[in-house]
């Protein structure tokens, strides 16, 4: 075989079938000519919505219940002088195969802040494409009691694959229920968990075969998806300065994350800092951990990740980049961005590094088309 318009038809086949996103099918498609015409792979195959109707209030909402994919990309310039140029942004998959271009700090798209990101045309032949996470929201309508009007709600869930081929699904959340509640795709229906929880768990994970969800209490929710066994625990030095809650995976270790806010006598005078821990399965706790093991972590409340500093060059290795939500809105996005370092063990605007405010501007003329 002298090249790959070579190879037989149906290993092509095999690889097309593994294509999930426009950036994918492009780089397939400039392969070679041949590649470009493959008859079964005239599109990507979007992910396929997972339905999950909710079920019926008096408004008659409920029904449209489904689960929308986040991915977190990293574009890095085609060329090195003086030295490469990155850009980071989040696409949506919809239901219906749009796809929406997202600030990674805020829930907005490009169709509602056309002063953040309007209609473009990416240059993606010249660039370099990385994938550095994906996550799932429940996009839904509720009837909002004694409004008498219908709100579209977005909210973080956590999924799981039950089978190897994920044709079948178990989502955890707290929806329009009461208390968190699990979807199984083989029963067609929503189950609520005998448990009381918070109105507003603070992250929701599935990690080795198992559900996580913490809330505001710091109390830790374990949800078997098989049987719906449940299971509590508490961190057993637990922080009384926690203001906000994280749960995300890194490698193979389930992580809690906690910004801890120490109140100074104004607003910008009040001390930040977070704590980590890592999950110790066989005795139910969180083990209190120094940094984040040479990552960076990104805390959103729509799509939150870690990476190796070295997938992101000019990073600094153990720090948190996330949205200070204490910080007036009428800020520009990325002037509320902070930047906690444990080396230093202190805060910095995002403003002030300009290796990392590069990543969050909008969109570069590096990354647009000429067409």
């Amino acid at each position: 075989m002298s090249g790959w318009s070579e190879l037989p038809p149906d290993i092509i086949h095999s690889i097309s079938l593994q294509i999930d996103n426009p950036f994918s099918l492009i780089h397939f498609r400039s392969v070679c000519s041949s590649w470009r015409s493959f008859s079964s792979i005239l599109k990507f195959r979007p992910m396929t919505p997972l339905k999950c109707p909710l079920p019926l209030d008096s408004g008659g909402c409920g029904d449209d219940c489904h689960i929308l994919t986040s991915r977190v990309y990293l574009l890095k310039s085609p060329n090195s002088n003086p030295r490469p140029k990155y850009w980071l942004f989040r696409l949506q998959e919809k239901g219906n195969g749009e796809i929406v271009l997202y600030s990674l700090f805020l829930g907005r798209n490009s169709s509602e802040n056309k002063f953040l990101y309007p209609s473009l045309s990416l240059n993606l032949l010249d660039c370099q494409i990385f994938v550095l996470a994906h996550e799932h929201v429940a996009y839904f309508s509720e009837w909002i009691e004694g409004l008498d009007f219908v709100m579209d709600l977005v909210v973080p869930i956590g999924s799981m694959g039950l089978d190897g081929k994920n044709n079948e699904f178990a989502i955890l959340g707290k929806l329009s229920f009461e208390s968190l509640a699990m979807y199984r795709s083989a029963d067609e229906c929503w189950t609520e968990l005998q448990i009381k929880t918070d109105p507003y768990p603070q992250g929701i994970v599935s990690y080795k075969g198992k559900f996580y969800a913490i809330d505001r209490t710091g109390r830790t929710i374990v949800v078997e998806p098989t049987t719906l066994e449940v299971n509590t625990f508490r961190r057993s030095r637990p922080s009384d300065k926690t203001m906000r809650r994280w749960l995300l995976k890194l490698a193979d270790k389930l992580l809690l994350v906690e910004m801890c806010r120490e109140r100074g006598y104004g607003l910008y005078e009040d001390k930040i800092w977070f704590e980590i821990s890592k999950l110790d399965e066989k005795r139910n706790n969180w083990d209190q951990a120094e940094d984040v093991d040479d990552h960076v972590l990104f805390l959103d409340y729509y799509c939150s990740f870690a990476c190796l500093a070295t997938e992101i060059p000019g990073f600094r290795a153990n720090s948190i980049v996330f949205l200070d939500m204490w910080r007036t809105s009428d800020l520009p996005t990325h002037e509320r961005i902070s930047v906690f370092e444990f080396s230093e063990h202190g805060l910095r605007s995002l403003i002030d590094i300009p290796e990392y405010i590069e990543l969050f501007r909008t969109p570069p003329g590096w990354v647009l088309s000429n067409e």
